[in-house]
């Protein structure tokens, strides 16, 4: 028999069958707003006082996720980050050919007016990035290769992304959990919350894995607006 959540028509069928509530009608018409409090959990993560919270997810940060600009135009003061980034794994000054170091925006302002002869030094700041000696108007235009985690396309329609296709579990137990936060089934949401988490962990361990003998970085978050 073929994996049947594996689409966005599957997956809302499989979590409506997961709950024996198959045909249930207000179910059915919330399930896009189970799907994105899914998503915005497996992207983000949740943070809780208490680690041991049974509400606390880490974020998912998977190969499939990443993704390379070789070309990321410099520019001075603050550039607009990439559609969907997360977070950065690495950058690097093509006009330089060096590594850009990511640090955090207090220590850029630590640097003041101070130059270092050329872009080294990237932050993330909101939703752009902030630059030291970031090339001026009058200059040539420099640019980086980025590496980084970005969202994948939301599963709609035809619409599946990779996380979809080869991982359901995630999704699944994550549309799960969000279905049985809002019926108030307190018990229900605990145990698939308790499986989503084991997922993402599984799979965030074997990225770790996957990378364990590459060069550590500081990978930094995507800002947020208020």
């Amino acid at each position: 028999m073929s994996v049947q959540i594996t689409t966005y028509t599957g997956l809302k069928a499989g979590m409506l069958a997961w709950l024996a509530r198959s045909g249930d009608a207000l179910l059915d018409a919330r399930f896009d707003d189970f799907l994105l409090n899914c998503e915005r959990r497996m992207y983000y993560g949740v943070a809780v006082d208490d680690p041991a919270s049974p509400l606390r997810s880490e974020a998912l940060r998977i190969p499939e996720m990443e993704t390379v600009d070789a070309a990321f135009a410099l520019a001075a003061g603050t550039v607009a980050q990439p559609a969907g980034f997360l977070e950065l794994i690495s950058a690097y000054n093509n006009s330089l050919a060096a590594p850009l170091a990511i640090v955090s925006q207090r220590t850029l302002d630590g640097y003041g007016r101070q130059g270092l002869g050329g872009t080294r030094l990237i932050a993330v700041s909101g939703t752009n990035f902030r630059l030291l000696d970031a090339p001026q108007p009058s200059s040539r235009v420099g640019t980086a290769t980025l590496r980084y985690y970005r969202k994948l396309a939301t599963p709609a329609g035809s619409i599946v992304n990779d996380i979809l296709a080869n991982y359901p579990d995630v999704y699944l137990y994550g549309c799960l959990a969000e279905a049985a936060i809002f019926t108030q089934g307190e018990a229900e949401a605990a145990r698939y919350l308790q499986l989503y988490n084991a997922s993402v962990a599984g799979l965030n361990a074997r990225t770790q894995r996957i990378t364990a003998s590459s060069v550590p970085v500081i990978r930094v978050r995507a800002g947020r607006l208020p």
